[in-house]
C-alpha cells in the first residue's frame, strides 16, 4: 500500500545500494497501511521463471571468473566491469564512469547463454531453463518461427538500454573478429518503433558516438574497431569490417510520397503507429540488399514491446530479412536481443523469451531512476462532465501541479530546468490546458508552454531574440506540414537545454517513448489508463523517470498529481515491478535536495576561498609500444634464465596462456592450432600476436614480431638456430618456449606502456570560488549543514563522522576555512590498483589554516584493501602539490581516533593521526594481497592437480578440442572447495555446452543417414504408427521424435544430451517394436559399447539436472562433487571420440 511521505521520513525514499553493485536488499510494502516499505535481505526474487533460474547459474559463473568463455569475451567483461574508468560528462568535465548492475548482469546473460550455454532458440531456452509448463509450451513453437537465438531484457525505464545494446555489439563485434570459430556477427541491424526512438538512438549511435564516448572498447583494440553506422536511408555499409544500420522499422515498409500537407500516413511516419498485422511487407529493396549481403546480422529491436505477435509485420519483416539471406548464401540471423520495459502481450502475459529482468522497483532501490511519489489532496476533484473545458474540469490538479512545480523550480533552479508535463485525453483538451497554463496566473510558465500533437494548426516560425536564433510554434488555422511536425518534436526533445525556453510540455500520446527529457519533476495526467488506450501507468511514469544528476548521488523525486485512474491501476501495475510508491500532500513543503553554490551574497568569499593546486596524474598508459631494443631483450633473459635445448621432435597438444602483466594472472587460455606452428619462420608473427592481445598493445606485427624472430634466432636456444631451416620447428610449439617468450617479453612491454611517473605540478591551480553550483542529498541522515568557514553555502555531509568534522572545523582554533571535495569539479587522484588498473580516489575535505598550512582529509569509518595505496597517492599529491605560497598535508583520520575529541587544532588532530597514517603506509609495503582466482594455484601445481584428476578418470590424452575447458573445471572445483565455497556447482559449467555439442554430433552422425531425402517419406519417418503401445508410451515417443526432429531436420538444438541419452536407454530396452525412427535408434545404437556410454551419460544426466543445472539440492559435499567431476570428464572424452571419429 502507498504510504505518505514526509520530511520526517524522507529516509524511505534513499537508494539501498548503489547503481553498480548487486542488489542486496530489497523493499516490500509494509502490512501496516500507510508505514514506509520494510527493507529485506536479498535480492528482489524476479516473477519470470526463466530469469531465476538463469539468473542463479549467471551469478555462479560471475563466481567463478566467467569460465569457459573465450579470450575475447573474458578480456571484454574484465575490461568493462573490473576496471575504473573516467568519462566526460555535458559539462566536459571528466567524472568516474561505471557500467549500472542491470547492464553489466545483460550482457553476462547474453553472453553465458550464447557462447557457453549455446542457447539458440527460443524452445531450447524453455526446455533447458524453465518448468515442465514451460517446455510443453515449447512444443507450441513452430521450428519456422524459432530459428535463431532470441533473448529480452527487461529493462526498466531509465535504467539503460542503449548501453546493454553497445555492449552487445561491441562483444559480438570483437568475438567475430578474433575468435576462429566464432558464428557472431559484425554487422547490425538497430530498430525503432518511431521517430522519436529513432531521434534517441541516433544520438547515441551516429558517428559511432558512443562506442568512443563510453568505455566499450580497449584502447589496444581501437585501431582494429572499423564500424559504419549507417542512417535509415543513407548509403554504406559494404566498406568497413563491421556495419551498423539503425533504422525505422516503417523504412522497412513501403515508402508513401505524400506532397502537400501532412497526411495521417506522414503523421504515422513522425510518430510512429502501431505495426498492423496486414501490413505489406515489400521492404525497401536497397537497403534489404545491403543488409542481407553480410555473412551475420545480430538485429537489436528498441521498445520491443511492438513484437508481442509473431504475425505483426515487425516480426515479419525479421524473419524476410533472415530468409532474404539464406536465399544469398548468406548465414542469416544469428541473434536477436529484444529491449523494453513492458515485455507483455496484449492480454497481459510477459513474453517467454525474457532472460533478464531488471524491474522498476530495482531501479528506484539503486538510485539510477527518480523515486515516483503521488501527489495528493482532498482538492483534487474532477468538476463538471464531458462537454466541461478540460482546462476547467482539471483546473485544481492543473493548479496544484503547478505549486508541485514551483517548489521544485525553487529548489533547483540553479543547476536544472525542471519541467512540467501534463497529458490529456484529446487533442482539443490538450489546446484548451495549454492556453490555460500560458498565462498570467503560472507565471513561471507564460510564454513557455510547448504543445504537441498531431492535430495541431499552425507553422514552426524562426525568430532572433539577443543574437541567438530560435524556433517557435505560430498557431494559425492551417493544417501543419511534416517537416513542422519533426521540427515541433525536435523542439520537445531539446527541453533539457539551457537554451529551449520552454519549461511545460502538453501533449496527447505523442511521448510515451522515446522521449527521454531528464528534468521532467512534475508530472499530471489527465487521461484513463488501459491497454486498449495503449499507454498504461509505468509508461507515463518513463517521461520522468530519468535522472537529471549523477547517478546514486542523492535521490531525486518525480511527482505524479493524483488520477484516478492513475491511483487504481497502480497496484496492479507498478506494484508487479516491485514499486512501493509514496504518497506527497501537494501543499506539503518537501525537500530532498539542495543547491550547493558559492555564495557571494553572504560569505567573505575572498577570505574563505582555497586555492586547489594543478597536478599531474601519476598513472601513464600507451597502447603504442616504442623503444624496445634487442640488446634489453638479451640481457633480461640471460640474467634470469638458462637457454633452452634444441631436443627431439615431440607429438600431441599444446596449450597458451596469458598472464596479466602485474600479477601473473592468467587472464586468458587458449588452444593453438598445431598447424600455425609447424614452421618456425611464422612463429614470431604469432608470438609476438599473442603478447599484443595479452600486454594490450596496437603495434605488435610492426615492433615486436622483428625482435621475437631475432631473439629466437640467436638467444633462446642452447646455440644460434636458423628458423629457415626447419631444425627447431617442432619446439614452436612447446609450452617451455612460449613460457620463456612470455617471462622476458612481457615485463620489458610494461615498462614501455604502463608506467607509475611522479607527480609534477602543473599550474598555480584553481581556486574553489570558481566552481560551478551542483546539487546535493539534504535528508536527516545525509544533511547539508550550513557553516561559516566555507565559502560555499552549506556543506553535504555523506554521514555522522562528516557532520562531526564539520563541527570540529568551525571551532578547531587554527582553521580559517574549509570546504567539501564535492560536485563535478571535485578533486580525483589517480592510482594503480593491485590488478594494474588504474583508478581514482576523491579525498573528502579541504582545510586552510591561519599559518598556511593546507590539509588534504580523509575520514575512515572502515578500511579496505585499497586504502593504503589511495593514501600513498594522497601523500605524493600533497608534497608535489606544496609550494612556497601553501604548504600542503594529507591528513587520514580514523574514526576511533577522532572520537576520543581531544584536539583543538587541526594540526593536534594531524599529530594524533600521524602514527597511523605511517602504519598504513608500512604494511602496505609488506602487505601481500591475496591473489586472483587463477592465481591461488599456481601454474606447476595446477598442471600437476589436472594431470592426477585425469590419471584418476583413466585418461591417457585429453582430446585438444576440449582440454583446456576439462582443465578450468578441475581448476576451479579445487578453488571452491578450498575457499569453502558454499556451493561448486559453478565449476562444472564449462563443460554444459560440450556435453551437448557433442551429443547432437552424435546423433546427426548416426542418424541422418538413415532420415529420407524425400519430404513425405521424411514426414513419415519422423511419425510412425504408434497405436500398438500403450497411451504413456506413444506419447514417450511422440515427444522424443519431435526432439529428434526439430535437431536433425529443422536444425533447432532442442535437449540434445536428453535426447541422446533416450535413445540410448531406448536401444538398450530392446525397444518397442516401433518403426521409422525408432527403428533406426534400435539398429544404431544397441551395440554393448553404447550401452556403457548410456550408464556414464545417464550419471553425468542426472547430476547435471539436480545439482549444475537445477539446483535441487546445493552441491557442497567436496568427495562428491570430485567424484562427478571425474564422470563428467570420462564420459566427455567417450562422447568426443564418438563424436568425431570415423564410421
Amino acid at each position: 500500500m502507498p504510504f505518505e511521505i514526509t520530511q520526517q521520513n524522507a529516509s524511505a525514499l534513499q537508494p539501498l545500494f548503489k547503481p553498480w553493485e548487486e542488489p542486496t536488499r530489497h523493499r516490500l510494502p509494509n502490512p501496516q497501511s500507510g508505514q514506509p516499505a520494510i527493507i529485506a535481505p536479498g535480492r528482489r526474487p524476479s516473477k519470470v521463471p526463466l530469469v531465476r533460474a538463469i539468473r542463479a547459474e549467471v551469478d555462479a559463473w560471475r563466481r567463478g571468473g566467467y569460465a569457459g568463455v573465450s579470450e575475447t569475451s573474458h578480456t571484454l567483461l574484465h575490461h568493462w566491469f573490473e576496471s575504473e574508468h573516467l568519462v566526460k560528462n555535458e559539462a566536459g568535465d571528466l567524472i568516474p564512469f561505471r557500467y549500472h548492475w542491470a547492464q553489466r548482469e545483460a550482457i553476462e546473460t547474453f553472453i553465458y547463454l550464447y557462447e557457453l550455454r549455446r542457447v539458440r532458440n527460443v524452445a531450447e531456452l524453455l526446455f533447458e531453463f524453465g518448468d515442465q509448463q514451460l517446455a510443453d509450451l515449447a512444443f507450441g513453437i513452430p521450428p519456422e518461427q524459432d530459428r535463431w537465438a532470441r533473448y529480452c531484457a527487461k529493462i526498466a525505464t531509465g535504467a539503460g538500454k542503449t548501453k546493454i545494446m553497445s555492449l552487445a555489439i561491441v562483444w559480438s563485434y570483437f568475438h567475430s573478429l578474433y575468435e576462429p570459430n566464432s558464428d557472431l556477427a559484425r554487422h547490425f541491424v538497430v530498430i525503432a518503433p518511431n521517430l522519436t526512438v529513432y531521434e534517441r538512438l541516433k544520438d547515441d549511435f551516429e558517428n559511432c558516438a558512443i562506442f568512443y564516448a563510453d568505455p566499450l572498447i580497449p584502447e589496444e583494440w581501437r585501431p582494429d574497431f572499423q564500424m559504419q553506422v549507417v542512417l535509415q536511408d543513407e548509403p554504406g555499409g559494404a566498406t568497413t569490417t563491421g556495419a551498423l544500420y539503425l533504422t525505422n522499422i516503417h523504412r522497412l515498409y513501403p515508402s508513401r510520397d505524400n506532397g502537400g500537407e501532412a497526411s495521417e500516413e506522414e503523421v504515422s511516419a513522425i510518430f510512429g503507429p502501431p505495426v498492423v498485422r496486414g501490413r505489406a511487407l515489400d521492404t525497401g529493396e536497397s537497403l534489404r540488399a545491403r543488409i542481407t549481403a553480410h555473412p551475420r546480422l545480430m538485429v537489436l529491436n528498441d521498445e520491443a514491446h511492438h513484437l508481442h505477435d509473431p504475425d505483426l509485420a515487425w516480426n515479419r519483416a525479421i524473419d524476410a530479412l533472415h530468409e532474404e539471406s539464406l536465399q544469398r548464401g548468406q548465414r542469416g540471423l544469428c541473434l536477436q536481443l529484444d529491449f523494453t520495459a513492458t515485455p507483455k502481450h496484449n492480454d497481459g502475459s510477459l513474453f517467454r523469451h525474457i532472460v533478464v529482468d531488471f524491474p522498476l522497483g530495482e531501479a528506484v532501490d539503486a538510485g539510477i531512476v527518480k523515486v515516483p511519489v503521488l501527489g495528493e489532496s482532498d482538492e483534487l476533484v474532477v468538476r463538471g462532465d464531458k462537454k466541461t473545458p478540460a482546462h476547467e474540469r482539471y483546473g485544481m490538479h492543473l493548479q496544484l501541479g503547478y505549486q508541485r512545480y514551483a517548489r521544485t523550480y525553487e529548489e533547483l533552479g540553479r543547476v536544472r530546468k525542471p519541467v512540467l508535463f501534463v497529458m490529456t485525453e484529446d487533442a482539443q483538451a490538450a489546446n484548451e490546458v495549454a492556453d490555460y497554463l500560458d498565462s498570467d496566473a503560472f507565471p513561471l510558465l507564460k510564454g513557455r508552454v510547448l504543445n504537441i500533437h498531431t492535430r495541431l494548426k499552425g507553422r514552426i516560425k524562426t525568430v532572433t531574440r539577443g543574437g541567438r536564433t530560435y524556433q517557435e510554434f505560430v498557431e494559425n488555422e492551417t493544417a501543419m506540414k511534416a517537416d513542422d511536425l519533426r521540427a515541433l518534436r525536435e523542439m520537445s526533445r531539446e527541453l533539457d537545454s539551457p537554451d529551449s525556453k520552454f519549461r511545460c510540455v502538453v501533449s496527447v500520446m505523442m511521448l510515451r517513448e522515446g522521449w527521454d527529457v531528464r528534468n521532467v519533476t512534475t508530472i499530471v495526467p489527465l487521461r484513463p489508463y488501459s491497454a486498449r488506450s495503449g499507454i498504461l501507468p509505468e509508461q507515463t511514469l518513463g517521461r520522468g523517470l530519468r535522472r537529471m544528476f549523477p547517478l546514486g548521488e542523492m535521490p531525486e523525486i518525480v511527482t505524479v498529481i493524483e488520477h484516478p485512474a492513475f491511483r487504481r491501476l497502480y497496484e496492479d501495475e507498478l506494484a508487479q515491478e516491485g514499486l512501493d510508491i509514496a504518497l506527497l500532500p501537494v501543499r506539503e513543503v518537501f525537500k530532498q535536495t539542495v543547491t550547493i553554490f558559492v555564495d557571494h551574497e553572504h560569505k567573505p568569499v575572498a577570505d574563505l576561498d582555497i586555492e586547489i593546486p594543478q597536478v599531474s596524474d601519476a598513472v601513464e598508459t600507451t597502447s603504442e609500444l616504442q623503444g624496445l631494443t634487442f640488446e634489453e631483450i638479451r640481457a633480461a633473459f640471460q640474467s634470469k634464465f638458462k637457454p633452452l635445448p634444441i631436443g627431439r621432435k615431440k607429438e600431441g597438444a599444446i596449450e597458451y596462456k596469458e598472464r596479466h602483466l602485474f600479477t601473473d594472472e592468467i587472464v586468458a587460455t587458449m588452444k593453438l592450432d598445431a598447424g600455425l606452428l609447424n614452421n618456425a619462420w611464422s612463429a614470431p608473427s604469432y608470438f609476438a600476436q599473442m603478447l599484443g592481445r595479452a600486454c594490450r598493445i596496437s603495434n605488435p606485427h610492426q615492433v615486436l614480431a622483428p625482435l621475437v624472430e631475432r631473439f629466437i634466432a640467436e638467444v633462446l636456444f642452447e646455440r644460434p638456430v636458423d628458423l629457415y631451416s626447419g631444425e627447431v620447428d617442432h619446439r614452436m610449439r612447446d609450452m617451455d618456449v612460449m613460457e620463456h617468450i612470455r617471462a622476458t617479453f612481457t615485463p620489458l612491454i610494461l615498462e614501455k606502456t604502463v608506467r607509475q611517473k611522479k607527480r609534477q605540478r602543473i599550474s598555480r591551480g584553481q581556486r574553489l570560488s570558481t566552481w560551478k553550483p551542483y546539487q546535493a542529498t539534504s535528508t536527516a541522515q545525509r544533511p547539508a549543514l550550513p557553516a561559516e568557514r566555507t565559502l560555499f553555502n552549506l556543506v553535504p555531509c555523506d554521514n555522522d563522522l562528516e557532520q562531526a568534522f564539520t563541527d570540529f572545523l568551525e571551532t578547531a582554533q587554527d582553521v580559517v576555512a574549509f570546504a567539501k571535495n564535492a560536485g563535478p569539479q571535485k578533486l580525483m587522484l589517480d592510482y594503480l590498483k593491485p590488478d594494474g588498473q588504474r583508478a581514482f580516489y576523491v579525498p573528502d575535505f579541504f582545510v586552510r589554516t591561519a599559518g598556511g598550512d593546507h590539509y588534504l582529509v580523509e575520514l575512515k569509518g572502515r578500511q579496505d584493501e585499497l586504502v593504503p595505496l589511495k593514501a600513498s597517492a594522497a601523500v605524493e599529491w600533497c608534497k608535489t602539490a606544496s609550494g612556497k605560497e601553501a604548504r600542503w598535508h594529507y591528513l587520514y583520520v580514523p574514526y576511533h581516533l577522532f572520537q576520543q575529541g581531544a584536539a583543538t587544532t587541526i594540526a593536534e588532530l594531524a599529530r594524533a593521526c600521524e602514527p597511523s597514517l605511517k602504519a598504513l603506509l608500512d604494511e602496505w609495503k609488506t602487505k601481500q594481497l591475496a591473489l586472483p582466482l587463477e592465481e591461488a594455484t599456481t601454474q606447476s601445481a595446477s598442471e600437476a592437480l589436472f594431470q592426477r584428476v585425469l590419471q584418476e578418470a583413466g585418461i591417457a590424452q585429453p582430446p585438444a578440442e576440449i582440454a583446456d575447458l576439462m582443465r578450468q573445471a578441475v581448476i576451479l572445483l579445487d578453488h571452491a572447495v578450498r575457499s569453502r565455497y558454499p556451493t561448486y556447482a559453478h565449476a562444472f559449467q564449462p563443460l554444459l555446452g560440450p556435453l551437448d555439442e557433442f551429443a547432437l554430433h552424435i546423433l546427426e552422425k548416426f542418424l541422418k543417414p538413415a532420415i529420407p531425402a524425400n519430404k513425405e517419406a521424411s514426414i513419415l519417418f519422423f511419425s510412425p504408427d504408434l497405436n500398438h503401445l500403450a497411451q504413456r508410451e506413444q506419447a514417450l515417443l511422440e515427444r522424443n521424435q519431435r526432439y529428434l526432429r526439430d535437431n536433425l531436420v529443422f536444425g533447432r538444438s532442442i535437449q540434445r544430451l536428453g535426447t541422446l541419452l533416450f535413445c540410448l536407454h531406448y536401444a538398450h530396452q530392446g525397444g518397442m517394436g516401433a518403426d521409422g525412427i525408432w527403428k533406426a535408434v534400435s539398429d544404431t545404437f544397441s551395440s554393448p559399447g553404447f550401452r556403457d556410454l548410456y550408464e556414464l551419460l545417464e550419471r553425468v544426466n542426472e547430476f547435471r539436472n539436480t545439482r549444475v543445472a537445477h539446483v535441487e539440492t546445493p552441491l557442497n559435499d567436496a568427495d562428491e562433487a570430485r567424484g562427478a567431476m571425474t564422470t563428467w570428464l570420462q564420459a566427455l572424452v567417450q562422447l568426443h571420440e564418438l563424436a568425431t571419429s570415423p564410421l
